[in-house]
């Protein structure tokens, strides 16, 4: 075989910077196809919860205390989201409010439905706060413990992007895409 020969074969085969290239282009491709993907499945947003008491006779009173309150006053609700990421919102306190018409709390920002664990109904109280129930946000309304829950979502690219972007997947599509650039930038200068 001549010297030619083998050049033109060596020459015809790609260089490892080519193959590098080829492969961080197609991880970018599949980072951002999946960041799309997953971005859309988690887009829901929780904007506005209403609580309605279904027996307003059963709703829990005040404590009565001896020269401070001559009456039982209606309770003080407050409404709290639990994260799966172990945080809290507290979405505020409607003080001597009675649920039987419905009280609503409307959500500064969207929260991603999937990122939801509960939302429990409190009766805030100056001694003790007590539990009235906790609910799971799976469909548009719950009902537990005599209140109903209706739930109102929106569908928003930002939440969707935000709430992918963390995710442990999302975190590592993320280094991955940073790092294909960066390879992608050093084939570019070495060929």
């Amino acid at each position: 075989m001549s010297d030619d020969a083998s050049d033109q074969t060596a020459s015809s085969r790609p260089s490892a910077w080519q193959i590098t290239r080829l492969i961080c282009c197609a991880v970018v491709a599949l980072s951002v196809l999946s960041c799309v993907a997953m971005a859309v499945y988690r887009s829901d947003g929780l904007t506005q919860v209403t609580v309605v008491a279904l027996n307003p006779e059963a709703e829990p009173r005040d404590h009565i205390l001896p020269l401070i309150k001559r009456h039982e006053a209606l309770p003080d609700y407050r409404l709290v989201v639990h994260h799966s990421s172990g945080l809290t919102t507290n979405l505020g306190t409607k003080p001597n409010t009675s649920a039987a018409d419905g009280l609503t709390w409307t959500l500064n920002e969207p929260v991603p439905v999937c990122e939801i664990v509960g939302l429990r109904l409190q009766e805030q109280d100056k001694l003790v706060s007590d539990a009235i129930t906790e609910v799971q946000v799976v469909s548009t309304s719950a009902e537990s413990d005599g209140y109903a829950f209706q739930f109102q979502t929106q569908r928003s690219a930002s939440v969707g992007v935000q709430s992918f972007f963390r995710t442990p997947i999302g975190m590592a599509i993320s280094a991955a895409f940073f790092l294909a650039v960066l390879l992608m930038i050093a084939s570019a200068l070495c060929v």
